[in-house]
């Protein structure tokens, strides 16, 4: 739209918008604002939290499951021995962590599939970042989410849902609506993504189980009302999506003080 054509609407306390797929969303909000349904009011509160701390991932993950959330069965430990016992106790294969980095894929601190007790130990020992979280490793994966949630002092907590996994930054394919969100909306956001082909069943694989992922985010939007006062962002990635279940491999929480 030229500028000046875009002038002149404004003058006339009018908006324009620039652009179909601009247009289209606004009208879309335009009639659920203007639906006989209204709708939920945003999960806001004034201010921002204050003295903000990041929980363990074995945290963050034990906060979601709490409100429902599916995630892999797992145990700590503070030696390659205890990680070796640990993993024996979960049932082969397993996946094991280390500590002190926040991308602990990048750090070399993240080993997926490992077979027997040894491969555990001889990791762990190579990794020499305990304490360990290992975990039973989810397998047949069709696709992998993000599924996060920010504070947003202009419009409330902002939910997103994404390609997950390593594909997060490479596709930016992802959707954002306002919390609170109902499972409609949400089953309709994943059927914007690129990736949905994978979610519904791609080339003869079967299609992933989206009542398990309607859950999950669910959950998260569960513990987000419930924490809304101090909460600044919490994060699955990835959200593992199989033919029969919904695990969260990965979660992040940053919490703080009320304001």
């Amino acid at each position: 739209m030229p500028e000046a054509v875009a002038g002149r609407i404004i003058g006339n306390d009018l908006v324009p918008l620039c652009g179909l797929d601009d247009a289209l969303a606004a009208v879309a909000a335009a009639a659920k604002l203007g639906s006989a349904t209204p709708p939920a009011e945003p999960v806001l509160l004034p201010g921002a939290p204050e003295h903000l701390l990041v929980l363990s991932e074995a945290g963050a993950k034990a906060a979601l499951a709490a409100h429902g959330l599916d995630v892999p069965p797992s145990a700590l430990a503070d030696t390659a021995d205890e990680a070796a016992r640990a993993a024996g106790r979960l049932g082969f294969p397993v996946v094991l962590k280390g500590s002190g980095a926040a991308h602990k894929t990048e750090a070399g601190l993240v080993a997926l599939g490992l077979a027997d007790a040894g491969a555990v130990r001889a990791t762990a020992k190579a990794m020499a970042s305990p304490p360990y979280l290992v975990e039973q490793m989810i397998v047949g994966s069709l696709a992998e989410l993000l599924v996060g949630v920010r504070r947003d002092p202009a419009h409330g907590f902002v939910l997103t849902l994404a390609a997950g996994g390593v594909l997060t930054e490479i596709l930016r394919d992802s959707v954002s609506l306002i919390l609170p969100v109902t499972a409609a909306e949400i089953d309709t956001a994943l059927d914007g993504l690129r990736i949905a082909p994978l979610l519904r069943g791609y080339r003869g694989r079967p299609p992933a189980d989206r009542a398990a992922i309607l859950r999950a985010v669910l959950a998260l939007q569960d513990y987000v009302v419930a924490h809304a006062a101090g909460l600044d962002e919490a994060e699955i990635n990835p959200l593992i999506c199989t033919a029969t279940s919904a695990v969260a491999a990965d979660a992040l929480i940053r919490i703080g003080d009320c304001p």
